[in-house]
């Protein structure tokens, strides 16, 4: 026997299946957040509030920078000063070359900060230990301006010096600039006086051992003065001129040969400092 269905009957809706029962969120209920991604959102708000506090130290140092105009003028004081003169150095002279290989090698291609380097100087900073990392422009504002660049702070301000020298002087210049204000012990300050103190030759006229020995002293003035401590001076000579090779400035071949050559130190020198 059939059974028919009127068309006004309503449809009876199938019955949902067993199974589990889907949890749901009352409205307004907060989503409840793991405890690991809090600790990431605090970290990325940490990050964000020392970038915003870093950029205005930067700002304020860069506000109160001395003004790098005046630099020229401040050689020729140091300079004067220690009865000597600044000299403009081509890039090609051999001085120029030592100091490029061994104390920034991306001179030429940076803009006054190398980004890996300066994270490993700040780095050495709070080890207490010297792992180099200034470029030639960090080391000039050093040189020109210590009384504001000793210090956590003053190493801060090295870095906005450095990028308004590579604005506003030409990459010549900068070196001629750091070469002719340098100390490089002995009581010589500028490669003016050390060329003709150590050498008595002038610095276009240094050979490429001279050259080395130079560029190396002034990573440490007092400890590498060839006139005090000779076996330490040549031992950071050989260190530039590997650098040279490095650089391709020279051969290995070349470099060997001037390791070996004798280089000439002037003994009659002025009083020890």
């Amino acid at each position: 026997m059939s059974v028919l269905t009127s068309p006004d009957t309503p449809a009876v809706a199938p019955e949902a299946p067993l199974g589990p029962t889907l949890h749901t969120q009352e409205p307004g209920e907060p989503d409840p957040v793991p405890a690991r991604h809090r600790g990431i959102r605090w970290a990325a708000r940490l990050v964000l509030l020392c970038l915003i506090g870093g950029a205005i130290a930067f700002a304020a140092n860069v506000a109160t920078d001395p003004s790098i105009g005046g630099a020229p003028a401040v050689v020729k004081a140091i300079d004067r000063a220690h009865g000597s003169s600044a000299v403009m150095i081509a890039p090609s002279d051999r001085i120029a070359q030592a100091l490029v290989a061994s104390e920034d090698a991306t001179f030429y291609s940076n803009n006054g900060v190398d980004g890996v380097a300066l994270v490993r100087a700040f780095y050495g900073f709070f080890t207490g230990q010297d792992l180099g990392g200034s470029t030639i422009e960090m080391q000039l504002a050093h040189v020109l301006y210590p009384a504001v660049t000793d210090g956590f702070w003053g190493r801060v301000r090295r870095v906005s010096l450095a990028l308004e020298f590579d604005t506003h002087y030409t990459k010549a210049a900068i070196l001629s600039m750091y070469l002719s204000a340098v100390y490089f012990g002995h009581g010589y300050y500028g490669i003016q006086a050390a060329s003709r103190g150590y050498f008595g030759v002038a610095p276009d006229q240094l050979t490429w051992a001279q050259a080395a020995l130079l560029a190396g002293v002034v990573q440490a003035p007092t400890a590498l003065d060839p006139l005090r401590h000779l076996a330490a001076s040549t031992a950071r000579m050989t260190y530039v001129l590997e650098r040279l090779v490095g650089d391709g400035g020279l051969t290995a071949t070349q470099a060997a040969h001037w390791e070996a050559s004798p280089l000439r130190l002037v003994s009659s020198s002025p009083a020890l400092s």
